[in-house]
C-alpha cells in the first residue's frame, strides 16, 4: 500500500511541475513584461538568418539597432529620442 501511495505521490510531483513549465511557457511573454519594467526595452527583434539577428531596443528614450550575431554583439546605429510609435521593425 505504501509503494501505491508513493508512487501517486511521484506522478502527482511530475505533473505540477510539467503544469507550471506549461504555464510559464505559455505566459513568459506577459509575464517578463510585468517583471521588467526598467529603462531599458526590447522593441523588436528581426531573424536574419544563419544565427543572425537586429533587435530595436530603447534605453531612456533612445533607440539602438543592435546586431547579434555567432560572432558577438555590436551596435549598428542610435537614434535620438524618439517617440513610441514613431519607429518599427
Amino acid at each position: 500500500m505504501s509503494s501505491i501511495a508513493s508512487l501517486l505521490s511521484v506522478f502527482v510531483l511530475l505533473g505540477g511541475l510539467m503544469a507550471t513549465a506549461w504555464f510559464l511557457r505559455r505566459y513568459r511573454d506577459r509575464l517578463n513584461r510585468h517583471f521588467t519594467q526598467g529603462p531599458m526595452t526590447m522593441r523588436g527583434m528581426l531573424h536574419l538568418g544563419d544565427g543572425a539577428r537586429v533587435y530595436l531596443i530603447d534605453v531612456e528614450g533612445v533607440s539602438l539597432v543592435c546586431g547579434v550575431g555567432r560572432n558577438g554583439i555590436g551596435a549598428i546605429q542610435a537614434i535620438g529620442k524618439t517617440k513610441p510609435e514613431e519607429f518599427h521593425l
